[in-house]
């Protein structure tokens, strides 16, 4: 979906909330806003800023999620099925398959760099060189994605999982500076935005120390212990733990204790996982200071 028929869509969405709970321009813009604002982005003419469309929605006792999942619900099921399809052929290890399909959606994005070509480039890239690490992305791919993040005012459903699906194409201070901007437009405490913030640094913190950047990644520990509660899901509390055993324990003590981490997934049937974290043991070596 193209940012003007994002735009376009949010108006019309917005115009049929205001529509079925029966409420006038005049009376829902007053103390915020032109009414001829509010017409106009009914009609696609022109945005709001994040902060009216989140006091008007507000005064129409509308959540925000709720507002930008129905803005954006063909967009994600679109980028779902993009992601289920790159990941099946990944998982046959048909890396060449991959590598032709990242060449023709940046060939798409070259010509028409709408959003869906831009996140699904990016996936692609991403898949691509987590198989193979030193797999060249495009630098007009990566800017173009980065300078997305850094400029939307909301980050929602889909903002997170482009983020998460393409933070191995980043530098890190890439990914520091992205982390950072989601931080400072999500500190309304939402719960389901705590889960995203908490799935995004713990990706940050393996790509960190995978990268051998130690440093940052206990920095990043550090601040993912200030925000993570008991109500996390397990993959994020036991990427936690894992990443903390290999940052502040001696390799002896690590080992042991990730060893028992790995054992509790399988004794609560997380079999793959557990077999994904054993590989990740063999394959990265453990910190030197």
């Amino acid at each position: 979906m193209q940012k003007a028929e994002t735009f376009k869509k949010a108006g019309l969405v917005f115009k049929k909330i205001r529509k079925q709970r029966k409420i006038s321009i005049s009376s829902l813009s007053e103390g915020i806003i032109s009414p001829s604002s509010i017409s106009k982005f009914e009609e696609g003419r022109t945005q709001l800023s994040f902060i009216n469309l989140s006091q008007l929605l507000m005064r129409m006792h509308v959540n925000l999620d709720e507002f930008y999942c129905k803005v954006y619900a063909g967009q994600v099921d679109s980028y779902t099925s993009f992601l289920n399809q790159i990941n099946y052929i990944y998982q046959n290890n048909d890396l060449p398959a991959l590598k032709k399909i990242a060449n023709e959606k940046i060939s798409h994005f070259k010509v028409d760099s709408n959003f869906d070509n831009l996140i699904e480039s990016s996936s692609v890239c991403a898949l691509i060189r987590r198989a193979d690490p030193s797999f060249h992305v495009d630098s007009e791919i990566k800017k173009s994605l980065f300078d997305y993040l850094d400029k939307v005012e909301h980050w929602d459903f889909i903002e997170f999982s482009v983020f998460n699906n393409c933070m191995l194409i980043f530098d890190n201070e890439m990914i520091e500076s992205a982390l950072k901007e989601m931080l400072y437009l999500n500190l309304d405490n939402n719960p389901k935005n705590i889960s995203r913030i908490v799935s995004a640094f713990s990706n940050a913190i393996d790509i960190f120390y995978r990268r051998k950047d130690y440093q940052k990644a206990k920095l990043l520990l550090g601040q993912i212990e200030k925000i993570v509660d008991d109500q996390s899901d397990l993959i994020n509390r036991f990427k936690q733990k894992f990443f903390d055993n290999l940052l502040s324990l001696n390799e002896k003590r690590a080992e042991e204790d990730n060893c028992f981490l790995i054992e509790f997934l399988r004794l609560v049937g997380s079999n793959s996982l557990a077999t994904s974290y054993e590989k990740y043991i063999e394959k990265y070596s453990f910190r030197q200071n």
